[in-house]
């Protein structure tokens, strides 16, 4: 028995010792590796949070870092603001007239086309005037005639020969005939239609072996020289806009913008559209076209060195209107707000006039969510 319990002790052992052997194979190698950097990252942690906990105690400004905010700030320089009333108008020319015929009659002839320029008193058309050169050719007869019984009957009376009565009779006749020979002459040149202005043939309205008749437009001439913008202006402009303003004027089809200057401002205001109408001279340019739309932008007000913020970081309370700037004191750096006073508008611009300073630093980005001492970064 007691040989037994030496012998089950004996293998106990041995089933140990096996049990501790290490494996050798080529898994076994791999879990050995991996448990051991476990074990090496488990250590490496435990000293990364020891030294943080340590950091943190010693470093007593992190904690108010980690709240500042991030913005984004712009030094205020003094810069040019301009200010303008924008309308729009179009181009109109001075010259542009519609011809008619001075008597009815059919269009017998027509001397000239589209396009061509001509000048003033050129014929353009002519009317039947048959009827007239008819009855000028019997008048110049009869005018002769009259005229030889004048002469012959002023000399008789002259010499005392004849009555006065046969003298003033043949004299009447002569001069009778002379006033209608003139009519019938003005009635041809009546029959053609002339050019009243210089220009260009813009439209020819009838044909040729048409009825025409006055007021009945038969071609339209248009001269280009002498081009200007009209437009009209809202009553609420009236104490802004004047003669001698300055202005660009822009036409979207052309892609195009010169400067003009307004020369003419009416001083009525028209009772039914409450507006009134200004003119700006333009220069002759074979682009320009009558009735072309051109926007015009009116210079009302310029300040050469004007303190101007975008208009979207003013923030509105109530009645008053304030910026955010970005002040640095004892080392920190703190949002500040600040009253201004905003004047004109313009393009997404505001001139302030009372509240900020050149140099301040104003807030651009991020403003929306800061109040007044809140710590900034940028």
């Amino acid at each position: 028995m007691k040989h037994l319990k030496q012998l089950s002790f004996i293998i106990a052992i041995a089933l140990m010792a096996g049990c501790g052997k290490s494996d050798d194979s080529p898994l076994g190698k791999k879990k050995e590796e991996l448990e051991k950097l476990k074990s090496e990252r488990k250590k490496l942690n435990d000293q990364i949070t020891k030294l943080e906990t340590e950091i943190a105690k010693l470093d007593t400004n992190a904690a108010a870092r980690s709240k500042a905010k991030l913005v984004v700030i712009e030094a205020v320089e003094a810069r040019s603001f301009t200010n303008y009333i924008e309308i729009m108008g179009k181009v109109d020319a001075e010259e542009n007239t519609n011809v008619s015929g001075e008597i009815p009659g059919t269009l017998q002839k027509i001397n000239v086309v589209v396009g061509q320029t001509v000048a003033k008193g050129q014929i353009l058309g002519e009317i039947d005037h048959s009827v007239s050169s008819s009855a000028l050719s019997e008048l110049k007869q009869q005018v002769d005639f009259t005229k030889t019984i004048f002469n012959k009957q002023k000399n008789l009376w002259e010499q005392k020969i004849g009555s006065e009565v046969q003298y003033l009779t043949a004299k009447n006749n002569y001069e009778a005939l002379q006033k209608r020979l003139t009519t019938t002459k003005e009635q041809i040149e009546l029959a053609k239609i002339k050019a009243p202005i210089e220009g260009v043939v813009d439209e020819i309205y009838a044909k040729t072996g048409q009825i025409v008749a006055p007021g009945f437009p038969c071609f339209r001439i248009v001269n280009s020289n002498k081009l200007k913008i009209k437009a009209e202006v809202a009553e609420s402009f009236a104490g802004k806009i004047k003669q001698g303003n300055k202005v660009k004027l822009s036409f979207p089809d052309l892609e195009k913008e010169v400067d003009g200057q307004v020369n003419y401002s009416s001083r009525v205001i028209d009772p039914l559209t409450r507006s009134f109408n200004i003119e700006i001279p333009l220069e002759s340019n074979v682009d320009y076209k009558p009735n072309m739309m051109a926007k015009i932008k009116i210079i009302n007000y310029t300040n050469e060195k004007a303190v101007v913020v975008p208009v979207n970081t003013i923030r509105t309370v109530g009645t008053d209107n304030y910026v955010m700037i970005a002040e640095t004191k004892n080392g920190k750096t703190r949002a500040t707000k600040r009253k201004v006073i905003a004047a004109m508008t313009y393009n997404g611009q505001t001139e302030i006039v009372s509240g900020l300073n050149i140099g301040d630093q104003l807030i651009m980005v991020g403003y929306q969510d800061l109040e007044d001492g809140d710590e900034i970064k940028f």
